[in-house]
């Protein structure tokens, strides 16, 4: 399963980096780890009177690309009640639908070497019959 860090966005000195990061089997995962994670942190704040508006999530993963980034603004209105942007199911970096799309082009690679090989033989089987039938 792929490793996501959690560095903090808006902090003062600009970004808190998460060392350890977590594992979780996919980026809707993260996501909603990070928003309950948020909440929790923005419920702190707002009792300390620190405003968690100013404040994201970068998530990202174990090659430290970008996979989306979650601005405490969004839980907050989430938990008001507003309805707050909700990444789209399965979500994707550029990077996960590249391998996807090798992946994808491996497979169509492999089936037309596959149909090359069905027709050869084919063609072949169809050559010794017209051998035979000639005799």
């Amino acid at each position: 399963m792929p490793r996501f860090y959690f560095h903090l966005k808006g902090d003062p000195e600009g970004v808190s980096p998460d060392e350890s990061g977590v594992v979780l089997p996919d980026a809707d995962a993260a996501y909603l780890e990070a928003f309950r994670a948020a909440g929790d942190m923005a419920q702190e704040w707002l009792r300390e009177g620190r405003n968690p508006r100013r404040y994201a999530f970068e998530i990202v993963d174990a090659a430290g690309d970008l996979i989306l980034e979650l601005p405490f603004s969004e839980v907050l209105d989430r938990q008001a009640g507003r309805r707050a942007m909700r990444p789209s199911q399965g979500v994707r970096t550029a990077r996960e639908q590249g391998e996807r799309m090798m992946r994808l082009t491996a497979d169509v690679t492999q089936q037309v070497r596959t149909a090359q090989e069905n027709l050869r033989r084919s063609q072949e089987l169809l050559r010794r019959l017209g051998k035979n039938a000639n005799r």
